[in-house]
C-alpha cells in the first residue's frame, strides 16, 4: 500500500515544539551564564567579613526606682539593688572605665535626666529627687557578673587611675567629680564650680591630675537660659595629691586669625580631652558656638570654627591651637595613638548647606598638622573613640553602629560599620580578651550590657 502523505495539520505542532526547545535551551544557558557571572563576582568581590559577634547579654538594673516608672509604680520595690530592671523612657548610658589590673568595668548609667523625668512623672521633683536619677554599675569582667550598683546620679565622664586603684566619675548635673575606691567601692566627692557641667574626663598618670571638659550650663538665675556663660566653659583640673581644683579657661579664647566667624561671644563647645604621655600634653577638641536660643533649632557653626587645643599639664597653659579643616564640623570624640603621636577626631556636624557629613580626621601631634587622606565616613551620630592598642584597631562608637578602623603602623584603613544594637555610642575594650562592652537602654525591654567579641580576621 502506498504511504499516505503526512497531514499538513501536524507541521505547526512540530515547529512549535522546536521553538519551545530552543527557548528552553536559551533560558537554561542564560541562567547558567548568569550564575557563573554571579559566582565569579562573589569570588572577586567577597562580602565584608563579620568582625563583631555578640557573645552575651547581661540584664542590668533600671536607672530609676520603680515608683518613678509609671508602668511599675504599684510594684513593690526590690530589696536587691542588682535585680534586673526594665527599660525607662529616654534612658541613657555614658562613659565606661575598665581597669586592666582589677578587671572591673565601671559603667555610667546616667538615666534620662531630671528635667525629662518630670515630663513623664508628675510625682518626680528634679530638685528633691535628682539623687535617684541614674547610677554607676560595677561589672566583673572575669566572673562575668554585676557586683555592685553605686548610687551616684547623672554620671557622664568616667576614667580609671589604675596606678592609684581609683575611678573618677563626673556628675554633670551637680558639678561633682566622684572619687571611687576600687577595693571598698566607697566614694567621696570633689566639688567643681557651679554651672560647670563636667562631661568627658581624663587622667594624667605622670602628674596625677584629672582633667574634666566643663561644657557649662546657664545659671539658674541667668536672664539667658539658652546659652551658658563662657566663664563656665573650662577644663577643670584636679590635683589628686591635694584635691585642689583649678581651671584652664576656654570660653573666652579669641578667635584664630584664619577663623572668619565672629561667634566668640557665645563661647566654645568643649569636646573630649585626652592625654598623650609620650608628648606630655593634654589635647582637647573645641568649636565655636552659635546662639543656642534660636528657634526652632540653633544655626550650624560656620566652617572652620573647630580646633584641637594643646595644653601643658604642668603649667596649665595653652601651648598650641590648630584650626581644623572646613570638612570637620563640631569636633567631638577624640582618641590618641601615643605610640605614633596621632590624634583621631570624630567630626559630628551634619550640614547640607556646608556639605558636611560625619567623618574621622587625623592630626600629627608632633607637628600639629592635619594628616591628609581619604574622606573617612562614620556611622550615624558618632561619639566616643576608643583604641585597642594591642591590636592597633580603632573603634568609633556611634548611636547607629560601630565604625572600625585598622591603624597599624600609623596608617588608617576602614574595616567596616557594624550594627550591634540601638544607642551604641558608648564602648569599652578589653585588650586581654578582645571583648567589647556595649551597654544599651533597651534590649528586650531591659537595660542590658551587651558583650561583643572582636575577631581580627573575621568570621
Amino acid at each position: 500500500m502506498a504511504t499516505q502523505p503526512m497531514s499538513s495539520s501536524h507541521q505547526p505542532t512540530r515547529i512549535g515544539s522546536k521553538i519551545a526547545v530552543w527557548l528552553s535551551s536559551i533560558v537554561c544557558c542564560g541562567s547558567l551564564v548568569l550564575l557563573l557571572i554571579l559566582v565569579t563576582f562573589q569570588i572577586l568581590n567577597p562580602p565584608p567579613v563579620q568582625r563583631l559577634v555578640v557573645e552575651h547579654d547581661y540584664p542590668l538594673p533600671s536607672s530609676l526606682p520603680y515608683k518613678y516608672i509609671p508602668d511599675l509604680r504599684s510594684t513593690p520595690a526590690t530589696t536587691d539593688p542588682l535585680t534586673p530592671g526594665v527599660a525607662v523612657r529616654f534612658d541613657h548610658f555614658d562613659f565606661q572605665a575598665l581597669d586592666p589590673k582589677t578587671k572591673l568595668l565601671f559603667i555610667a548609667h546616667t538615666g534620662p535626666g531630671t528635667d525629662i523625668v518630670e515630663t513623664f512623672d508628675t510625682g518626680f521633683n528634679a530638685e528633691k529627687n535628682g539623687d535617684v536619677d541614674g547610677n554607676v554599675l560595677v561589672f566583673d569582667t572575669v566572673k562575668k557578673e554585676l557586683i555592685k550598683r553605686l548610687d551616684i546620679p547623672q554620671v557622664a565622664g568616667m576614667v580609671v587611675a589604675s596606678d592609684l586603684g581609683h575611678v573618677y566619675a563626673a556628675d554633670s548635673n551637680d558639678n561633682i567629680i566622684y572619687d571611687i575606691d576600687e577595693k571598698t567601692l566607697d566614694f567621696t566627692q570633689i566639688q567643681v564650680g557651679d554651672n560647670e557641667n563636667p562631661d568627658a574626663i581624663e587622667y594624667d598618670q605622670d602628674d596625677h591630675k584629672i582633667f574634666a571638659s566643663d561644657v557649662g550650663v546657664p545659671a539658674p538665675d541667668a536672664k539667658d537660659q539658652s546659652n551658658a556663660s563662657p566663664d563656665n566653659q573650662n577644663i577643670a583640673v584636679i590635683d589628686l595629691k591635694t584635691h585642689k581644683v583649678t581651671k584652664v579657661a576656654i570660653g573666652r579664647l579669641p578667635r584664630l586669625p584664619a577663623e572668619h566667624a565672629d561667634l566668640v561671644k557665645f563661647g566654645y563647645d568643649i569636646g573630649h580631652n585626652k592625654y598623650d604621655h609620650s608628648l606630655h600634653r593634654l589635647f582637647v577638641n573645641i568649636s565655636q558656638l552659635t546662639d543656642q536660643g534660636v528657634a526652632p533649632s540653633p544655626d550650624d557653626p560656620p566652617a572652620g570654627t573647630g580646633e584641637l587645643v594643646a595644653i601643658d599639664p604642668v603649667t596649665l597653659k595653652i601651648v598650641n591651637r590648630l584650626q581644623l579643616p572646613d570638612t570637620c564640623g563640631t569636633p567631638h570624640g577624640l582618641g590618641i595613638d601615643a605610640e605614633n603621636n596621632i590624634a583621631f577626631i570624630a567630626c559630628v556636624e551634619i550640614s547640607e548647606e556646608q556639605n558636611l557629613a560625619q567623618n574621622l580626621i587625623r592630626v600629627d601631634l608632633r607637628t600639629m598638622k592635619v594628616i591628609p587622606g581619604a574622606y573617612e565616613s562614620l556611622a550615624a551620630k558618632p561619639d566616643m573613640i576608643i583604641l585597642d592598642h594591642k591590636l592597633h584597631v580603632l573603634f568609633v562608637a556611634c548611636s547607629a553602629g560601630i565604625s572600625v578602623f585598622d591603624i597599624q603602623g600609623g596608617t588608617l584603613k576602614k574595616l567596616g560599620d557594624y550594627i550591634m544594637g540601638k544607642g551604641t555610642h558608648t564602648l569599652a575594650v578589653n585588650e586581654d580578651t578582645n571583648e567589647i562592652y556595649l551597654p544599651q537602654p533597651d534590649i528586650g525591654g531591659r537595660p542590658t550590657l551587651r558583650v561583643v567579641l572582636y575577631h581580627p580576621d573575621g568570621v
